[in-house]
């Protein structure tokens, strides 16, 4: 429903909640198969107005940050994977309620760089989202050409993921049944979600997502700090 509301937000929320109940390594790569079935027809439809040039260097950074991401969510304690999930979603948080003023168009390093961290949130969390959207909101004042990019980015991102999260052996049974499972729930939640956009988005847009966000990331950080106690 938070996707269908605001146009992102899936991994953000569905990571850290499940992850309150499921060991973090099978909802991530859950998600990743959610995302890549059901983001591949965002792709196409909002291919006009995305900005390609950001979206390539997001892609070609995203490459490298994949496997390190798969890496440390491999070989991290789970607590310590909950403790990062929970400050990815603050950051989001963040950027959410304060949005960055348009500078110009970045140096090209600079989107590899967003690219390279949004890999590496996606490996860890199967979330691309924050490092891309600080990008777009410093780089682009085009809400709509933000949201189409975003929209073409998220997809690419999770099926870049997949491959090295199969080699890893972090795509297994559970996994593949969470998202089998899990994508029918999605698809409602997506028309539940837009339909409320449609009616009240203008007026709740912005504080449905910051109070959402919040309170993922506040449940997410306090179950990995608390499982770092002795």
């Amino acid at each position: 429903m938070l996707r269908g509301f605001t146009g992102f937000g899936f991994a953000v929320v569905a990571v850290p909640l499940a992850s309150l109940v499921l060991p973090p390594q099978p909802m991530v790569a859950a998600t990743l198969l959610m995302q890549t079935a059901i983001g591949l027809r965002d792709c196409i439809a909002e291919r006009h107005l995305a900005d390609w040039r950001a979206v390539r260097g997001l892609v070609t950074g995203a490459l490298v940050g994949n496997p390190l991401g798969l890496l440390g969510l491999a070989i991290l304690p789970v607590a310590w994977v909950r403790l990062a999930l929970g400050l990815l979603v603050m950051l989001a948080v963040f950027v959410t309620w304060r949005p960055m003023r348009h500078h110009g168009t970045p140096a090209r390093a600079w989107v590899w760089l967003a690219g390279l961290c949004s890999g590496i949130s996606n490996g860890l969390a199967a979330m691309s989202g924050p490092p891309a959207i600080v990008y777009f909101l410093y780089s682009e004042n085009d809400r709509a050409r933000v949201r189409s990019s975003l929209m073409t980015y998220f997809p690419l991102a999770s099926a870049l993921a997949l491959p090295p999260a199969i080699w890893a052996g972090l795509v297994g049974l559970e996994s593949v049944m969470i998202a089998v499972l899990g994508l029918p729930l999605m698809i409602v939640g997506g028309w539940a979600g837009t339909a409320l956009f449609r009616r009240y988005g203008q007026t709740a847009y912005r504080p449905t997502a910051i109070l959402s966000l919040a309170f993922t990331a506040i449940a997410a950080i306090v179950r990995g700090a608390s499982g770092l106690m002795p």
